[in-house]
């Protein structure tokens, strides 16, 4: 799962350095940014230096074009973040971590890099919590009651069929696109499920994947999204989480910025582009020209540039249109992982605010014990205005209320909150809001004449996923090489 939320920098207090730290410059601040150093040119410039941008880069290079890669942050990586837990014990991934079964691009850059992967552990039961009871369970499906797992049935069958017609690149396209795109997740699954259980752990799995609540995301996208991870909506909840990276994901970005020929300019962040047969690219360290441009930061942040003159507005309006989800993402690590022992793989579904999913997250040796825990949508948003220790509170809370006591006492915590990321703006992706693909999708499919986009965000196969993001690399750097 790539992670992955929409906090604005704070005031005009700050000045015009926090809107250049933060990606966002007025015409004022644009103007003074646009008497910084001259780099020069090259072909293209990448702007991102995660997965998306990095695969396009090095494609790029292999074309024989001269490319340089701009990124915001000190480090590469994007939504992919890993912290050591040192003394050679490996680390925990902050951001995006898994892969599954047809994930293949991100499979093979792996092999090529030599990082290699592991099982997430599942060996055991796992926990269901529902109206305050809390059960063990073997298998993939919880024990809800039998009305709620035949409507659970019946609903995946019926979303499955719902995909077959609709494209996961032009899902604007498909018979009934309109009816789908009017609609919200929320409105459809209360339409077509009575019990509130099940309702309830739709809804989760739609928080689970997306980050966000399905109240705020349009049928047509989930639909184009089952589409696009091969047809079935259980691919997404389940066996795209079956596989973590020895050593973490971010490494994989790493690896690919090593083998660049001219080196990624770390702290870089873009504040806006000149528009014309030749791109001005303004950053934080100067200026570079190019013929053409791969833009590859989340939507949100791209809607905060400055372009000279405006983009066409069909993607102006889209960018605005593009919210990422608000998943908070929690490591927490423990001397042992103390569950295995009780017969338990750290998993759990639960309706407990506001950890409703757990995994375990140990390294391979299963040494130190880690359990990750993600607070999603409207249970993330709760908690923003808290401070670290209320809501390390909060996540122990739930955590003893699943695995005991011993849950209370860990060694360390570490917590993400996406949203207050200024390069990333939330987690896990973006999504759609009702009407916004039927209404923009076909104008905004393509690129904003010598502008290309590129992410998980533009990948219909796999969008929120860091496969996603490496085959959007991949077509955005054939696109440009296509067209000279």
């Amino acid at each position: 799962m790539t992670e992955m939320n929409q906090l604005s920098r704070r005031g005009l207090l700050a000045g015009s350095a926090a809107l250049v730290l933060a990606g966002v410059v007025p015409a004022v601040a644009a103007t003074a940014a646009r008497s910084a150093v001259d780099q020069g040119s090259v072909d293209v410039v990448v702007v991102g230096a995660g997965l998306a941008g990095l695969t396009a880069a090095r494609a790029l290079e292999a074309a024989g074009r001269s490319v340089a890669v701009l990124e915001a942050r000190d480090r590469v990586g994007g939504r992919t973040y890993d912290v050591p837990l040192g003394s050679g014990q490996g680390v925990v991934e902050l951001g995006g971590q898994w892969i599954g079964p047809g994930q293949t691009a991100i499979a093979a850059l792996a092999k090529s890099l030599g990082v290699s992967t592991f099982e997430t552990y599942s060996t055991g039961n796992s926990i269901y919590g529902y109206g305050g009871s809390y059960q063990a369970y073997s298998g993939a499906i919880p024990p809800a009651s039998p009305a709620a797992l035949v409507e659970l049935q019946l609903t995946v069958t019926r979303l499955n069929q719902l995909a077959t017609a609709v494209p996961a690149d032009t899902p604007w396209t498909a018979p009934g696109a309109a009816g789908y795109d009017e609609q919200s997740i929320r409105g459809w699954i209360d339409a077509n499920n009575q019990t509130a259980e099940a309702r309830f752990l739709l809804g989760l799995a739609i928080r689970a994947v997306y980050g966000e609540d399905a109240s705020q995301i349009s049928l047509l996208d989930l639909l184009a999204q089952i589409t696009g991870v091969g047809g079935d909506v259980q691919t997404l909840t389940g066996a795209a989480q079956s596989t973590r990276f020895v050593g973490g994901p971010q490494q994989l970005s790493a690896g690919l910025a090593r083998r660049l020929h001219r080196p990624v300019q770390l702290s870089c962040a873009v504040s806006g582009i000149d528009r014309g047969d030749v791109l001005t690219v303004h950053h934080a360290k100067g200026v570079v020209r190019a013929r053409r441009v791969i833009l590859t930061a989340p939507k949100p942040v791209l809607a905060r540039l400055s372009f000279r003159p405006e983009l066409p507005p069909a993607y102006s309006q889209y960018l605005q249109r593009q919210p990422m989800g608000a998943t908070t993402k929690v490591e927490v690590v423990y001397a042992t992982p103390f569950w295995r022992a009780a017969g338990l793989n750290g998993g759990v579904v639960s309706d407990l605010s506001p950890v409703e999913v757990v995994f375990d997250n140990s390294p391979p040796s299963g040494t130190p014990g880690v359990l990750v825990a993600f607070l999603e949508g409207n249970q993330s948003r709760a908690y923003f205005a808290s401070t670290p220790a209320q809501r390390q509170a909060a996540v122990l809370a739930c955590l003893v209320a699943y695995f005991g006591p011993a849950a209370a006492h860990p060694t360390r915590y570490l917590e993400k909150v996406w949203a207050t990321d200024p390069y990333t703006l939330g987690a896990y992706g973006t999504f759609n809001p009702p009407g916004v693909l039927t209404s923009l999708g076909a104008a905004t499919a393509g690129p904003a004449d010598n502008i290309y986009f590129a992410g998980d965000g533009y990948s219909g196969e796999w969008p929120g996923y860091m496969e996603g993001a490496v085959r959007s690399g991949d077509r955005a750097a054939r696109a440009v090489i296509t067209a000279g």
